[in-house]
């Protein structure tokens, strides 16, 4: 057999040698994309994190009869800051409404101990029927006026027309006792419907 066939065989019977160079270029960019991605996913605050800064240190048992907001007096900004209410009012009541009044506008606030004793702060209106008023039962929060209802823990819709439009829940800080929204938030809260 002359050199010119034993090529020819050769390239049919032996495996054509491939480049590495884009196998090589793939893991280098999986590589990247797996660490950029755990940066930042592990470096990102999860809802309960941002949402529920407080803890009242406790769980809280909500079976049994439904648990109304439990009315306090308005508040007002002071220093840029508006103290929604206290986390020992909080632990005592479990479940707050009151209204932050500032340039001609009310907006209707509530807190409230999670099941797990998280606290969360948030506007108290279901948007669509433009109620203000809620109602826990159970492990669900309920509004008073259309029954739509959200689970406590997450405020993720579970029946109703106003499901996509729980209570807004606000970033806040705990100060002491206090647990505070800074008036910014506030004054730049509008509705999302």
């Amino acid at each position: 057999m002359s050199n010119n066939q034993n090529s020819k065989k050769e390239k049919f019977t032996q495996p054509e040698k491939k480049s590495k160079v884009p196998l090589i270029g793939g893991a280098i960019v999986l590589g990247i994309a797996i660490i950029a991605g755990s940066f930042f996913l592990g470096n990102r605050s999860s809802d309960g994190d941002q949402y529920a800064v407080a803890t009242l240190g406790q769980t809280v048992d909500y079976s049994g009869s439904p648990l109304q907001q439990a009315e306090t007096a308005p508040v007002n900004a002071e220093n840029g800051k508006v103290v929604v209410t206290t986390l020992s009012e909080l632990k005592e009541k479990k479940f707050i409404y009151t209204q932050y009044q500032a340039n001609d506008k009310t907006i209707p606030l509530t807190a409230v101990a999670l099941p797990d004793g998280k606290v969360v702060v948030a506007v108290s209106i279901c948007e669509p029927c433009n109620s203000d008023s809620f109602r826990i039962e159970g492990d669900n929060l309920v509004c008073n006026a259309c029954n739509t209802t959200w689970t406590l823990n997450s405020f993720k819709g579970l029946s109703g027309g106003c499901q996509a439009y729980p209570p807004d829940r606000l970033v806040y800080t705990q100060n002491g006792d206090n647990l505070e929204v800074d008036q910014g938030i506030l004054d730049a809260w509008k509705p999302r419907v």
